[in-house]
Parts: structure tokens; C-alpha cells; sequence
């Protein structure tokens, strides 16, 4: 049953009890008077000499003699045009009063027909109109109903214009206080999707940058240093095949061109581990992922003697999932490196906090601050990207004191099934 229909028919159940009471109030009422009128009219033929008429203003009484001897005809109850029920709830009878005289009794009876009609006939009519009443009602209801809700059919379109991306329109404009506050709730939902969608189409453009920016960088170290060092294992092995169709190859030659395509093959083997662990930490494998953060901050402090470093892992934190381990390591790596380049910092300090159902890392610098123009670059695009692709929260603060404070909270339970199989 729709809301308009249950609100109309809790009304007319309410006026139509209404009703109902007021029709019991009506009866109950009319009992009253009908057995005081008629007491008051026995007591009134009683005062009346035996063998006299009644006046005219003795009325609802019967007087008839009995003679001596003979029995008292019974009570007959009939009311014309008034049904048995109704009758019974007016009127239930009085007791007879008898006057003995000679020869018989004069019994006194009451028989308020006339009036028992004419309580019925006024409650037909009332309730004839409390019918009127109550469908005049209901159609008023349906009409004024039906518009009192009809903005709750505006919500409901404006809310399927949000789930087919689209603006929530006009419809969330109501002057009816209760519902204005939904409609409020529904325009500001609009706004807050509205910059949830640019924000994402800015990631997805930051995004597809970074990758490019990262092919790129690929595409350079591999033509920038792969080249020459093949080319240079190319001309010292044609140096070789030459000198060996000639003849002999002096030894001295021979390793020297052998040490110098050894030289080219190291060379090969540190860029090739350079681009492998750029793409993925490979100590993630094989160590725990606080001893390869030690491992970061110590050789970036050996790199920059000019900084200290501060580390807290909290152990907990680690080991709870793979994507987690990782997302931390890219965070607290990317955060680090951009205090070394954007500012001169005398101390960065890195921390890991592991809660019961989440991870929080922290990186602080005294290097400066970021400007409050300053746009996010691909870095931040990136570390955001990260955090938000586990579900979590990513935030850039900036002091007057020139401090920074990255901060990173993943939603990760401890001890999950992936950690304990991984480093268990």
C-alpha cells in the first residue's frame, strides 16, 4: 500500500471513530432523556384522579383498568419505523404502577414510542451526515494528500538523474520544512557527487600522464644507456670476429675487448635491476617490508648526509597484505624524495602506526612547505591514486612554520589470511 493511501485511511479511521463515538455519545444521551421524561410522566399520571383522562401533557403513559381477578396484559413493545436493536439501546423498559380501587386497579404503563422515533430519526440523520462528512473528507484527503507528497516524487527523480550521472535538477527546491531538509540532503549529495566525478575524471587524466610520464622515462634509460652499451658489446664482438678471421688475436686485445663487453654487461644487468625494482621493490619479495623502508631512509641519509632521518615502524603495521606493503613503500618513497627535491630540509621524519583495522603513515619535513598555489604534480597524483585504490585517505598539510605532513590511513585488518601466508 502506497504512503498517500496509509495516510488517508489512518485519517478516516480516526474521523470515522469519531463519528462513532459521537453517534454513542448521541444514543447514550438519548437514553437519559427518554427514561427521565417517561419516569416524570408516570409520576405525573399517578397525581391524576383515577377515573379522569389523562391531560395532553402527560405523555408516553397508558392507563387502562384491570378488573379484580383478571391478569395484567402483557408489555408490548413495538415501536413503528424504529428497528428492535435500536429500541432496546433507547429504551428498556420501566416498572408499571398499579392504583387499586374498587373493582380492579388502573395500571399506569409507559410507552415512549413517539419519542424512541423520534431519537432514531435524529440519529439517521446525523449519521447520514457524518457519511456525507467523512467522503467529502476522503476525496479532500486524496486531493490535498496526493499534493502534499507529490515533491517526494520530484526526490525520487532527481535521485535516478544522480544514478545515471546525471544533475539532480530543480526538484530538491521544497518550501515544506520537513521535506526541504531531505531535499537539501539530495541537492548537497548532488554537489558532492558532481566533485567527486571531476575530481576522478582529473585522477584518470593525471593517471594516464603519470603512466606516459613513467614510458617515457622507460623509453630514455633504455635508448640513453641500453644503446650505448650494446652498441659497445656490438663493436667490441665484431673487433674480436675480425681480428680472429686475420689470424691470431693478440692476448692483450682479446681481453681487453673481453672486459670491456663484461663491463657493458653489468652495465645491462644494474639498468635492467634499476627498471625492474622502479616497477616493483624486488626485496619485497624475500625481506620484510620495514627492514626495505630502514633500507630506504638509510641509503637516501647516507645520500644526504646535510638530513636526519627519524624512523618508528611500528611492527604490526606490516605483513597484513601485499598491496599494502607496497602502497607503503611507494608512499613513503615518493613523500621523501619530493622533501629532497622541492626543499632543504634539515630532518624528515618517517612513521608507520599499525591500529586493529588500519595503517597510518606519516611523513613530516621542516624543508619549507608547498606553496598554496602549488599544484599537485604526478607524485601526489600518484600517492593519492594509491591510497584511494585501497579504500583509504591521502592529505598534504603545510604549516607557517614550514612544516609538511604526508599522511597516509589504509584500511587493512591485522593478521589477514594474504599477510600470514606471505610472511607467516
Amino acid at each position: 500500500m502506497s504512503l498517500r493511501w496509509r495516510i488517508i485511511l489512518l485519517v478516516m479511521l480516526a474521523a470515522a471513530l469519531s463519528a462513532l463515538a459521537g453517534l454513542a455519545v448521541t444514543v447514550a444521551g438519548a437514553r437519559v432523556s427518554v427514561r427521565m421524561e417517561t419516569e416524570a410522566a408516570l409520576e405525573l399520571a399517578r397525581a391524576e384522579p383515577p377515573r379522569a383522562a389523562l391531560p395532553a401533557h402527560v405523555r408516553h403513559v397508558t392507563r387502562q383498568f384491570v378488573p379484580q381477578g383478571s391478569p395484567l396484559p402483557p408489555v408490548e413493545r413495538h415501536h413503528p419505523g424504529v428497528p428492535g436493536w435500536f429500541a432496546a439501546l433507547v429504551w428498556n423498559g420501566a416498572d408499571d404502577i398499579l392504583l387499586p380501587v374498587e373493582g380492579g386497579v388502573w395500571l399506569l404503563r409507559a410507552d415512549p414510542a413517539d419519542e424512541v422515533a423520534e431519537v432514531w430519526s435524529d440519529t439517521v440523520v446525523l449519521a447520514v451526515t457524518a457519511a456525507i462528512m467523512l467522503l467529502l473528507m476522503l476525496l479532500a484527503l486524496s486531493v490535498l494528500v496526493g499534493r502534499a507528497l507529490a515533491p517526494l516524487n520530484g526526490f525520487a527523480l532527481a535521485l535516478d538523474r544522480l544514478a545515471q550521472g546525471q544533475q539532480a535538477g530543480p526538484e530538491t527546491a521544497i518550501a515544506i520544512p520537513e521535506l526541504a531538509a531531505i531535499g537539501q540532503r539530495i541537492a548537497r549529495l548532488d554537489r558532492e557527487l558532481v566533485a567527486a566525478r571531476a575530481e576522478n575524471a582529473a585522477l584518470s587524466h593525471s593517471l594516464i600522464a603519470l603512466q606516459d610520464q613513467e614510458r617515457a622515462q622507460l623509453a630514455r634509460d633504455l635508448h640513453d644507456e641500453l644503446g650505448p652499451l650494446l652498441f659497445g658489446i656490438r663493436v667490441d664482438a665484431h673487433a674480436i670476429g675480425r681480428a680472429a678471421a686475420t689470424g691470431p688475436v693478440p692476448p692483450g686485445d682479446a681481453a681487453g675487448r673481453a672486459g670491456a663487453i663484461a663491463d657493458a654487461a653489468a652495465g645491462i644487468r644494474d639498468l635492467s635491476r634499476r627498471i625492474l625494482n622502479r616497477l616493483r621493490p624486488m626485496g619485497l619479495d624475500h625481506l620484510h617490508a620495514a627492514d626495505i623502508l630502514r633500507d630506504l631512509t638509510a641509503g637516501l641519509a647516507r645520500q644526504h648526509p646535510q638530513t636526519s632521518f627519524s624512523v618508528d615502524l611500528d611492527m604490526s603495521a606490516f605483513a597484513r597484505s601485499e598491496a599494502a606493503d607496497l602502497t607503503l613503500y611507494r608512499i613513503a618513497h615518493e613523500a621523501i624524495l619530493n622533501a629532497l627535491r622541492h626543499g632543504q630540509p634539515s630532518r624528515i621524519g618517517l612513521r608507520v602506526q599499525g591500529q586493529a583495522d588500519s595503517i597510518t603513515l606519516q611523513v613530516s619535513d621542516d624543508g619549507g612547505g608547498m606553496k598554496p598555489d602549488a599544484l599537485p604534480g604526478h607524485g601526489i597524483t600518484g600517492m593519492r591514486e594509491r591510497v584511494r585504490a585501497l579504500g583509504g585517505r591521502f592529505s598534504i598539510t603545510s604549516g607557517a612554520d614550514g612544516q609538511t605532513l604526508v599522511e597516509a590511513h589504509i584500511p587493512v585488518p591485522a593478521a589477514t589470511a594474504e599477510g600470514l601466508h606471505r610472511h607467516g
